[in-house]
């Protein structure tokens, strides 16, 4: 008489389970692979319940869990490290323009050109000048810098371009009701032996 136990197979679901749940750590690096801890969640309940039914011929249950758990935990925090990457990169973009449309209104055009990025002076079709004097007095004559220097402004927007340079655009709307339009994206700087990011306005314009 055989008294050996009988023998039964891991379930491949639970080892895919669980390799996919190890792999969902990579959504921590990049949101384009959040499909994973979501893949491994379903892969997981999938095996759960295979090995849940009466005389499961496969094994493979303490698997099949952990894959849960790994893929649950690893993909709450990558949501949760993109929603507040998402609200400090839009408190940063609103604080820069903010600053802008202050400097702007305060009547000092060369502190809100410093916050400003060259690309948003108009090209002359040739050299740029390098007088400061010069680029203060093409930036002074922008259309919105026109209009913000004229009237009170108030911010009523902001959302991302999802652009590869984090840019974001916000809406001013100026006591004569018209929309300024402002783009701040963050650029980085070297600084000592580390680099900073510091944002800038890049682009601002009249909403026709």
């Amino acid at each position: 008489m055989d008294d050996a136990p009988d023998y039964r197979p891991v379930s491949p679901l639970a080892v895919a389970a669980l390799v996919l749940g190890c792999c969902s750590a990579v959504a921590l690096v990049t949101p384009f692979a959040w499909f994973v801890p979501l893949v491994g969640i379903v892969t997981a309940v999938a095996a759960l319940a295979d090995l849940s039914r009466p005389a499961a011929p496969r094994v493979g249950r303490l698997p099949a869990l952990a894959g849960l758990a790994l893929a649950v935990g690893f993909g709450a925090q990558a949501v949760a490290d993109a929603a507040v990457g998402r609200w400090i990169e839009r408190s940063r973009a609103v604080a820069t323009a903010d600053a802008w449309i202050d400097a702007v209104r305060g009547g000092h055009l060369e502190e809100a050109l410093g916050i400003s990025s060259r690309a948003i002076l108009p090209s002359l079709g040739g050299p740029e000048p390098d007088s400061e004097s010069d680029q203060a007095a093409r930036f002074a004559a922008l259309e919105a810098v026109r209009a913000v220097a004229g009237g009170q402004t108030t911010l009523t927007s902001a959302a991302p371009l999802g652009t590869s340079d984090r840019a974001w655009l916000v809406r001013a709307t100026i006591a004569d009701g018209a929309v300024v339009r402002i783009i701040a994206a963050p650029r980085t700087a070297a600084k000592g032996r580390g680099a900073v990011e510091r944002w800038t306005v890049t682009a601002v314009e009249i909403e026709s």
